[in-house]
């Protein structure tokens, strides 16, 4: 049962004096994106209200199309900060302790649970129909590399990816020049970018450059943060559609880049501007 793995690790934790907090999207960012960045405890530590009011915390963060949920940390020493208008109309900033004793469970303890309205409940409403799913080998991250073929993320993770320079995908991807597409999806406004790769680095240090800035340094793309702002990549995706050997020469890669460029039309409807 829930409640003995719980109390397993933490005696003191009871079903009456711990809340836990069902992290789901905010209408502004999903939490297993900031979770898979390594930022939800800066993030669940803004709220509009008191909601943490008692010994500890359990937070969660919803899987995606899922009624699963994963453990992010348990928290104690919560003390809420009034900070009224600072923050998105979050009133209250907490300042907590990620409590040691979950640390092997944190990112690999998954649950299974049917989400009444209310986003915070005391435990003691929900033990009885949580229930552990598994518990994974490892903390969850983004997945390994799926092949050239397949590769398809969106900014985010490819911030991640790199960020945390994992390493199916540095091996991968540095491994092969290549030619690669930037999809941005924003309503209204879809459009193709083309670009490619050469060099020692391959795909992977040219792509370490769009996670870090989002343009590339590329016109067209940088025209888009001027006008759209921080936020402005948020809906690019990054693919594969032609791999080469690192050797093959600058030329040559041009080549393999017009070629794509007049099938996909990115000068005249596009964001290429060459």
């Amino acid at each position: 049962m829930l409640i003995q793995l719980l109390t397993s690790l933490l005696p003191t934790l009871t079903p009456k004096n711990t809340k836990v907090h069902l992290a789901q999207h905010n209408g502004l960012e999903h939490p297993m994106d900031v979770y898979l960045e390594g930022g939800f405890d800066k993030w669940q530590s803004w709220q509009t209200r008191k909601n943490f009011e008692c010994q500890y915390v359990i937070g969660l963060v919803e899987l995606p199309g899922t009624k699963r949920w994963l453990l992010a940390g348990v928290y104690d020493s919560l003390k809420a900060c009034e900070m009224k208008g600072v923050k998105e109309n979050r009133e209250y900033l907490y300042d907590y302790r990620r409590v040691p004793e979950f640390a092997e469970l944190d990112g690999r303890l998954i649950l299974d649970y049917t989400k009444p309205r209310a986003n915070y409940l005391y435990l003691e409403t929900c033990l009885k129909s949580m229930v552990v799913s598994s518990i994974l080998e490892k903390p969850m991250t983004v997945g390994k590399f799926p092949g050239f073929k397949e590769v398809d993320v969106s900014h985010r993770e490819l911030k991640i990816i790199v960020n945390q320079s994992l390493e199916s995908w540095q091996t991968a991807l540095s491994s092969v020049a290549g030619v690669y597409l930037v999809s941005d999806r924003t309503d209204g406004e879809h459009q193709l970018y083309v670009g490619s790769a050469t060099g020692t680095g391959g795909l992977w240090d040219r792509w370490a450059t769009y996670s870090k800035n989002g343009h590339g340094e590329n016109k067209r793309i940088r025209e888009l943060h001027k006008t759209r702002g921080e936020n402005f990549a948020e809906n690019f995706r990054f693919s594969i559609l032609e791999i080469a050997d690192k050797h093959t020469g600058t030329e040559e890669m041009m080549l393999k880049e017009i070629h794509w460029k007049r099938r996909l039309l990115t000068r005249d409807s596009g964001l290429n501007g060459n």
